[in-house]
């Protein structure tokens, strides 16, 4: 989902805008630096909100977008049949303006137990009056606080990170050096593959060491990907990674049990031939 930025700004970006932002090279092993979840929010919608709080603030942020609830559902199978389907769940509410492309897409737990909002994905064309990018940066940091830092080398994708619990989106550049390196969240949602991804992440030589033991703990997090100077797009996700994982798990567990009552039943109707 995210695009990548061709060029790096120029020093005047972080001297501007992220001044005192200890560079993550320099942090090596140390934790970055984080902020309160209560500045976690992106238009108007938070982590932990529920459906309907969720629609309430979009509306509220912007009455103009169209909200259009996306279901999922899974396939399983009873041992003979293949085709089987759970009930349909909320996936995610996706928000669009007329015929143009889905802007906003916030993500859901469920279905078991309380459904609540566990990422949120963002992507805007600004029109007119485009601001520049030292100008966006420091909007988002009057906004949310003091950024974690950047995402590995690229000083428009700017990062936060959530306090009190662990950063699990921290990885080894070429050099050894602990940075952040973000990962589309979201994209990650929509295919059940946050954990098998950061699992996998944290077997490698780039982040071993640096993940929690259970993926349930892993903390949120914010990012935005500034395109262009000045600012004519801009990309951004804020994602729970830890409650993505609890979703995820909570989903498996749910398919396994409607699999093995589909199973149980399709055994309990088997009939011998007459022999």
């Amino acid at each position: 989902m995210q695009r990548a930025f061709l060029r790096q700004l120029s020093g005047a970006f972080l001297g501007a805008a992220l001044v005192g932002l200890t560079p993550l090279a320099a942090q090596a092993q140390t934790s970055v630096q984080t902020v309160s979840s209560s500045n976690f929010e992106m238009a108007g919608v938070r982590i932990g909100m529920t459906e309907a709080e969720a629609r309430a603030a979009i509306q509220a942020f912007d009455p103009a977008l169209r909200i259009t609830p996306v279901m999922g559902v899974f396939n399983y199978s009873d041992g003979v049949n293949p085709s089987l389907k759970t009930p349909e769940f909320l996936d995610r509410l996706e928000g669009r303006k007329g015929n143009q492309a889905v802007s906003l897409k916030v993500y859901f737990s469920g279905p078991v137990g309380e459904v609540r909002v566990v990422g949120v994905f963002r992507s805007e064309i600004v029109a007119s009056n485009a601001p520049t990018a030292a100008q966006f940066a420091q909007s988002l940091i009057d906004k949310h606080g003091r950024p974690a830092g950047v995402n590995g080398l690229n000083n428009a994708h700017i990062v936060w990170a959530e306090a009190g619990r662990p950063s699990c989106i921290r990885a080894r550049n070429h050099a050894g050096q602990v940075a952040l390196s973000v990962s589309s969240g979201t994209s990650l949602m929509e295919n059940s593959a946050v954990e098998d991804f950061y699992t996998k992440r944290g077997s490698e030589i780039t982040a071993r060491g640096l993940l929690p033991a259970d993926l349930k703990q892993c903390g949120a997090y914010i990012d935005y990907n500034l395109i262009g100077d000045p600012v004519r797009q801009f990309v951004a996700e804020m994602n729970d990674l830890g409650a993505m994982v609890t979703a995820e798990r909570s989903r498996r567990a749910w398919v396994q049990q409607l699999q093995d009552a589909a199973t149980r039943q399709r055994q309990s109707q088997g009939q011998t031939p007459r022999l």
